[in-house]
């Protein structure tokens, strides 16, 4: 499996005629692997790593996207987006929903929130939904978000996706490089990127992996145990967030079983005795994994080979 995706990158090199690739890291697993499997394909001294955090991500997300960056071998750059997104009033546009939803809320006094999605599960006739997670002094509360608020936030969020990959493809177009996309299985078929923003790349080697396959190559790849430990997070609000929180509303494992059961028409009630759910539980994720289908059919047409 390894020899097969590092011959979809050098192979994209040679199809676009590049000098090498440059790969954007997070400081998580799926752009750890990309830039390993990208330094195994074209020699570590054709790579790049870019990391390009903001105000908002974690600061352990520098550290690691270096550590990422060393283990493969490969040249490290860090450039910090916070001024263009601020620029673009994508923090301020983001405040005002927040504050209108929760008027006391005051970043300055260290205030923080997220979206999260509610998988709904386990409570009977209650419908899936995204809620604005606001944490204050060490507590979170929760409130409904819908809406034009909801729309309002998530689009500015995405503007963070769309300032790395212009910054990314800057240097990529100059110094002839391919971009080498980290997006997963899960994540493009559930249409988990963003438009224009992480979905852009010459080359997809994770395409047909699923989260789980991606620790597996990540422990053959000799990535970083301090990375591969690391729990898959979104790295995109001020609160901390979890990549279950966030979009898949089940564990790594858990996701990667149902979503495969699914695609493979499963019986529902023979998944929910097989996973440990309800029948109505296994309905809801099925039905919101249609959903998402309809709605990454368009992304996809970009990654997908013909």
């Amino acid at each position: 499996m390894v020899d097969e995706l590092v011959a979809d990158i050098r192979g994209a090199a040679r199809r676009f005629r590049r000098n090498g690739a440059i790969v954007a890291l997070s400081g998580g697993i799926d752009s750890t692997v990309c830039v390993a499997l990208a330094a195994r394909a074209l020699g570590p001294k054709r790579v790049k790593g870019i990391t390009l955090p903001d105000q908002e991500s974690s600061g352990e997300t520098a550290g690691l996207a270096q550590l990422a960056a060393e283990s493969a071998g490969v040249e490290f750059l860090a450039k910090d987006i916070t001024p263009v997104l601020d620029a673009l009033g994508a923090y301020r546009d983001r405040l005002a929903v927040v504050q209108r939803i929760d008027p006391d809320f005051d970043p300055a006094r260290g205030d923080a929130f997220s979206v999260e999605f509610v998988p709904a599960t386990g409570e009977g006739d209650r419908i899936q939904s995204f809620a604005l997670n606001v944490v204050r002094g060490g507590k979170s509360t929760h409130h409904r978000l819908g809406g034009r608020d909801f729309l309002t936030i998530m689009a500015a969020t995405n503007q963070k996706q769309r300032v790395r990959t212009l910054m990314t493809y800057r240097i990529a177009d100059e110094e002839n490089l391919i971009v080498v996309g980290t997006s997963n299985r899960l994540e493009i078929d559930q249409g988990f990127f963003v438009k224009f923003g992480d979905g852009c790349g010459e080359a997809f080697p994770l395409r047909w992996l699923l989260k789980s396959q991606v620790y597996d190559v990540a422990e053959y790849l000799g990535v970083p145990e301090e990375i591969r430990c690391r729990p898959p997070t979104t790295d995109t609000f001020s609160a901390p967030q979890s990549q279950e929180e966030y979009f898949y509303g089940t564990s790594t494992e858990m996701g990667d079983a149902l979503w495969l059961a699914w695609r493979k028409s499963e019986p529902v009630e023979q998944v929910a005795q097989r996973l440990g759910f309800t029948a109505t539980d296994v309905e809801k994720f099925f039905g919101l994994y249609e959903r998402r289908a309809q709605y990454a059919a368009y992304l996809t047409e970009m990654i997908t080979p013909e």
